[in-house]
């Protein structure tokens, strides 16, 4: 980090390698920073985000840290299980998507206790400092990622997980499943899994993009697309074809006309016994659910 030419390659060449993995679409990658503070010559900021997989990394020593819109435990509560059978689990698919545009096979996942919160030195310390790192020898082991240990895990009936603090993780089952799907579908450059729908992949086909259903084969918008984001809170996503998009709920169903101009959300607050998001539709004001019924204050 304090060799500022060989970070900024760094830097720019892993962009570079994003960009390439979406089949050269610059718009992949957003709000790019390169930050100094004048009154402390030690800072130094390198980061950017993914729309697509709701990310953002910043660039540090030796590794890249990786933030999903997600807290730590997310990591460890299934939802559902894959086309394997396996348990899937939201945040760990969006760990995995974000390996593979980074070109990467596997992850090392921790609390903030270990990352942003941690005694380490942001500029000095190397990958292998971080991976000694910890309170204790108890703490500072790095504990290998099963995740059939957390297979029954269901907050709904009142059975919370019981993780440890640092991981490693193969991703096995998430590889399992992108093959699966490679070989259905040997037509596509499979760019993610269960991703920007839960039971889509986002694929390439002769350097054009499709949300492509991997139990049908269809795809969302029978036509290609320019680009996705998904930081909406789950309420859904936004999808471009040009300087045009759509809102699309999380079912897959269209619940706007493709129009200029940008998608907002907001928690309905009169809902007080569920979470509940209110899409705002910039370019005409009208506020709907995500259900698609309109919504007014």
């Amino acid at each position: 980090m304090r060799d500022t030419q060989n970070a900024k390659k760094c830097f720019d060449d892993t962009i570079d390698s994003v960009i390439k993995h979406f089949h050269g679409r610059k718009q992949f990658v957003t709000d790019i920073i390169i930050s100094t503070n004048e009154e402390d010559p030690n800072y130094i900021k390198y980061s950017f985000e993914i729309p697509l997989l709701s990310i953002t990394a910043e660039m540090h020593s030796g590794f890249w840290d990786i933030w999903p819109v997600a807290s730590y435990n997310h990591y460890f509560i299934p939802f559902n299980t894959d086309i394997l059978g396996k348990p899937r689990i939201w945040a760990r698919e969006v760990c995995f998507n974000t390996l593979l545009a980074f070109g990467h096979t596997e992850g090392w996942i921790c609390d903030e206790f270990h990352s942003w919160n941690c005694g380490l030195d942001d500029y000095d310390s190397t990958f292998e400092d971080w991976k000694a790192y910890g309170k204790n020898d108890e703490d500072s082991i790095i504990h290998e990622f099963d995740i059939m240990r957390f297979a029954d895990v269901d907050p709904r009936k009142g059975i919370w997980p019981d993780y440890d603090l640092k991981y490693h993780d193969s991703y096995k089952e998430c590889h399992d499943v992108l093959n699966a799907i490679r070989s259905r579908f040997p037509e596509y450059d499979i760019l993610s899994i269960s991703n920007p729908l839960p039971n889509c992949a986002f694929a390439a086909k002769n350097d054009e993009l499709f949300i492509l259903d991997y139990k049908t084969g269809s795809c969302l918008t029978g036509k290609p697309i320019d680009n996705c984001r998904t930081d909406f809170c789950g309420a859904g996503i936004q999808v471009f074809k040009g300087e045009k998009s759509a809102f699309f709920n999380m079912e897959g169903k269209q619940l706007t006309d493709f129009r200029v101009g940008n998608f907002s959300w907001k928690w309905d607050t009169r809902c007080i016994y569920a979470f509940r998001q209110i899409i705002i539709d910039e370019a005409t004001g009208r506020k709907f659910l995500s259900d698609g019924t309109s919504y007014e204050e």
